[in-house]
């Protein structure tokens, strides 16, 4: 048999390698989250991009029908030919709804071409587990001792939060994104892939990465993430057997160390009593007068909003910000309000209607005496982190939260295909609607 007769056809030759520089690119993402965010967003650009090309060669473009990504590109048109000329700055709302594609290929990209096989799913999970590890020590160090040994920076607003080597206090929120959505690809891989070893490591990096979370003084972020673990303690309690039993252990390993943690550290029981404050007092609180502004905004301009980005200049264009208690901010802390206000019923309805599929497809997961609920509490958890209605949250259209609620959604469902497309012999992978 000849060389020629026992290569590879060309094509399969072109999918591998396509394949294979997307993962890489995937896998590269949670490390430049960390130090490079530019990096990141081009990683990111290039996932999506290879998938084009890919889909361009293969002449398959069924993915776009598929509902959830529908959704999305029915939003991103909404974006872009509706809410844009409408909107108070048209030029810059249809260049900041134009690029936010990237965002709904790379989505698609990672849930129904990258993320769909053993050898993928591991090296997506070692990668993210390796720079889940790095952030959370060097934050434990800067938590020791007052500066990040790898960003070399101090803590923040009065050394009540953590940065670890971040610029910016957000270690807390991008620990948990992470986290929950890896081990939901982990537990895919140990239950119908058959590597259990993944889930293990897994679990030994989640001990230091929840440890940090709740030590950063990010309120949202280990308010948010105490309801994941809640989810997963009572998933782990529904599956039934001996995951009943460690639902038990963790859920008492649970609460005493956070009765530890509130006893022995002044810091967060006082950014507790914070939240308290705020949400007790919410309507007057700085959250609670920009949702209400987001608010107002929507209700003057209900079908196309004011645009994309835009928020900040038109709270300035209305009346002075030293007018307003709290000034003027770029955004309204709440993607729900950001949403409603920036692009009105027509783009936030599609929206609305993608948050609703993929939260339905984790609720449908649910059985008890199943395996698979702790995989619809880890899906939910990871879902509930971005998009939890009444939780204070960065921008949902900048950069790097952006492509890290991206990132964090899109694992969850490739774990939720595959689990499904393993076990109902589903080919199309697309995702249990």
């Amino acid at each position: 048999m000849t060389r020629f007769a026992v290569a590879l056809p060309y094509s399969d030759k072109i999918e591998r390698r396509l394949h294979l520089a997307a993962l890489v690119f995937l896998c590269l993402i949670p490390t430049f989250l960390l130090f490079a965010r530019a990096a990141a967003d081009i990683s990111l650009v290039l996932v999506a991009v290879l998938f084009l090309v890919r889909s361009t060669l293969r002449r398959d473009w069924a993915w776009a029908r598929q509902i959830d990504i529908a959704m999305l590109l029915l939003a991103l048109l909404m974006l872009v030919a509706v809410v844009a000329p409408f909107g108070e700055y048209p030029g810059k709302n249809f260049s900041r709804g134009l690029i936010w594609v990237r965002f709904v290929v790379f989505y698609a990209a990672v849930t129904r071409w990258v993320l769909v096989d053993k050898a993928a799913i591991r090296a997506v999970c070692y990668a993210t587990f390796a720079a889940l590890l790095v952030g959370a020590l060097d934050a434990f160090y800067q938590f020791i001792t007052g500066y990040s040994l790898l960003g070399g920076q101090g803590m923040v607003a009065n050394g009540n939060r953590l940065t670890g080597p971040l610029d910016r206090p957000n270690i807390g929120s991008y620990l948990s994104k992470l986290a929950f959505g890896v081990m939901a690809l982990a537990f895919v891989a140990r239950e119908q892939l058959g590597d259990k070893r993944l889930l293990t490591v897994g679990a030994g990096v989640m001990v230091p990465v929840l440890a940090v979370i709740f030590l950063s003084g990010e309120r949202t972020a280990s308010v948010l993430t105490l309801t994941g673990l809640v989810a997963v303690v009572i998933g782990l309690f529904i599956s039934g057997g001996r995951a009943r039993v460690l639902s038990i252990f963790l859920g008492a390993v649970g609460v005493a160390g956070i009765g530890f943690l509130l006893s022995a550290s002044d810091r967060i029981a006082g950014r507790v009593a914070a939240l308290g404050t705020v949400v007790s007092d919410y309507s007057d609180s700085v959250y609670g007068q920009l949702v209400l502004t987001g608010w107002r905004f929507f209700t003057e301009n209900p079908l196309t909003g004011i645009g994309m980005s835009s928020f900040e200049k038109v709270c300035r264009a209305q009346q002075p910000p030293e007018s307003l208690e709290f000034g003027c901010y770029p955004h309204p802390h709440n993607i729900y309000a950001e949403w409603l206000a920036s692009s009105g019923l027509v783009g936030t309805l599609p929206w609305l209607v993608f948050v609703g599929l993929i939260i339905w497809a984790g609720v449908r997961l649910i059985r008890p005496g199943h395996q698979q609920t702790v995989l619809a509490a880890l899906y939910l958890a990871t879902v509930n982190l971005s998009l939890f209605p009444f939780a204070a949250t960065q921008s949902a259209f900048s950069n790097w939260p952006a492509i890290l609620t991206w990132m964090s959604i899109a694992c969850a469902v490739a774990a939720l295909n595959v689990f499904k497309r393993s076990d109902l012999a589903d080919l199309k992978g697309i995702i249990p609607l």
